[in-house]
């Protein structure tokens, strides 16, 4: 079995988010929590505000085009408006970024940080308590002002998911490091590369490799792992038209859950990479690496999984006197 030990490493680095683009998050989500302390208002509601999302969990991927901020109102409950809790937390960013930078998106107000170094944003979640968890605004924002329906807000539990991710990347392990984070981001590049912007999206992929790895998916190495991985998911949204994928913050089914075509589009797509993958198992090096290739596809820096040395691009091996190890910009780089 072909395990490509060390292109899967390289394959991981390519598709890390840079130093600086980790480095310029912090500085965003920094600056609009402090924008949301300066808030009398969101203060006396009992503002604590933390990191949530891919970043805080490292499950992200480049670019890393965004960062989420959770602002918990712990003196707030589900009485509380989402229409007027919304507007105090969109107005303490317009008065520090300004109107021009702030836009008002279905749950949450984004605040743009595009410089020369390309597009970035923060989005500030507003949520209050619900029981022992929180709740954010509906997407539906008719309801927001009806104070008898129970849906104008949403249960949640981004915490909990983030608990969940440590404790999932205890085990297995590559090589003593965690493999679940890191197939995480394998998956998400696989399916960034393959659906784009079409739903499932990010979220719903990272919840099915959780459930993966709950029914034991592993093996030696990324590679086994990343093809058992892409099996269960394959099986997971082929189910999901009549048992909706669980939602492990919740343990209630995902919301919002794709639609019947959307999954068998997203089942179409990831039988023919979950087929690549088994294959890519028992190829010689060189064919092998060529299909986990086809698998991860490209990012910003082109084909994230890289060719053996002593192989060429079709998947042959090439004769000794021309068997060199490339170099460039993809060689190996540390993780961020």
């Amino acid at each position: 079995m072909e395990t490509l030990a060390e292109e899967f490493d390289r394959a991981l680095a390519n598709i890390e988010i840079d130093r600086w683009k980790v480095e310029r998050s912090r500085s965003a989500h920094e600056e609009v929590r402090a924008a949301l302390r300066a808030s009398a208002q969101l203060q006396d509601w009992g503002l604590d505000s933390i990191l949530i999302g891919s970043y805080a969990r490292r499950t992200g991927i480049r670019p890393g085009k965004d960062v989420d901020i959770f602002a918990k109102l712990t003196n707030l409950d589900t009485n509380a408006s989402p229409r007027e809790v919304f507007a105090e937390v969109e107005d303490a960013l317009v008065r520090r970024f300004g109107r021009e930078r702030v836009e008002r998106q279905r749950r949450s107000v984004k605040v743009d940080f595009t410089n020369a170094d390309g597009p970035f944003a923060a989005d500030a979640v507003p949520a209050v308590r619900s029981g022992d968890i929180w709740a954010i605004p509906s997407r539906d924002r008719s309801i927001w002002g009806n104070a008898l329906d129970p849906k104008r807000w949403i249960r949640t539990n981004p915490e909990k998911l983030g608990a969940l991710t440590s404790e999932r990347n205890r085990a297995p392990t590559v090589n003593g490091r965690g493999a679940y984070v890191p197939t995480v981001k394998l998956v998400r590049q696989a399916r960034e590369h393959h659906r784009g912007d079409q739903s499932p999206g990010g979220l719903y992929f990272e919840i099915m490799c959780y459930w993966a790895f709950a029914d034991g998916a592993g093996g030696g190495g990324f590679a086994e792992i990343l093809a058992a991985t892409l099996a269960s998911i394959v099986i997971q949204l082929e189910q999901a038209r009549t048992a909706p994928l669980v939602d492990p913050m919740l343990n209630a089914p995902f919301d919002p859950r794709p639609s019947n075509e959307e999954l068998v589009e997203c089942a179409t797509a990831f039988r023919e990479l979950s087929a690549d993958a088994a294959q890519a198992l028992v190829l010689d090096r060189c064919a092998a690496a060529v299909r986990w290739r086809k698998v991860l596809g490209e990012n910003d820096l082109g084909p994230c999984f890289p060719i053996p040395p002593g192989c060429d691009e079709r998947g042959n091996e090439l004769p000794a006197a021309r068997a060199v190890p490339r170099r460039g910009p993809r060689e190996a780089r540390g993780f961020g």
